[in-house]
């Protein structure tokens, strides 16, 4: 994700992939295709349930591949702001639970978990990498290629964007479907507080 962040001067967004035996260690991230300014990530609708349909194929769950949202802020704040909030919110407020991962230019992090069972809550996640994690190693030409084909950058105030933005924001592509239900895979739609955590989250 640091070098996607670093190919541009906007936002870009990604799905963290889990391990189905412990779903806070992110080893593998999914592009979208996707609209970006400075400022948000508008993911599209048919890319998402696509994201959906191929990860089914793969055997993984909702909770592996559509719980934790990644994007990147171009300046070196990662809080999030007021769209960011929103979003998440009203994507993925339906989940069991979710997170929102966010890391900025200068490589700053901000994660927040939330979840609805019991009373809804939230808390803020410490941010680690694991280094004792096997990785495939870096392939930048690929990386690159898909940055090229599935982000489309706008200026800021791109009116055409913010229209392309609602459906994404208005429906989620999760459905409403909660890891309590989901034995077996449901698809997306026909588509298109306060607890102390014991440990950092490995991503």
């Amino acid at each position: 994700m640091l070098y996607l962040r670093d190919l541009g001067p906007t936002e870009v967004g990604a799905f963290g992939v889990t391990r189905p035996d412990d779903l806070m260690l992110v080893d593998e991230i999914q592009l979208v295709h996707q609209r970006c300014t400075e400022t948000f990530v508008a993911f599209d609708d048919v890319a998402v349930a696509e994201h959906f349909e191929t990860q089914a194929d793969l055997g993984r769950r909702p909770e592996q591949c559509g719980r934790i949202w990644i994007h990147t802020h171009p300046g070196n704040s990662p809080h999030p702001s007021r769209v960011d909030v929103q979003t998440f919110h009203r994507v993925f407020g339906q989940c069991d639970w979710a997170v929102m991962f966010i890391i900025a230019r200068g490589g700053q992090t901000y994660a927040e978990l939330t979840w609805r069972y019991g009373s809804p809550a939230s808390i803020q996640l410490g941010v680690d990498v694991d280094y004792s994690q096997l990785f495939m190693g870096s392939d930048h030409d690929l990386w690159e290629h898909e940055y090229h084909t599935r982000v489309e950058t706008h200026p800021q105030f791109d009116p055409q964007l913010m229209d392309y933005e609602d459906d994404w924001l208005r429906v989620s592509p999760l459905g409403t479907d909660t890891d309590r239900e989901s034995a077996g895979y449901r698809r997306p739609r026909e588509l298109p507080i306060h607890r102390e955590p014991t440990e950092p989250a490995p991503f």
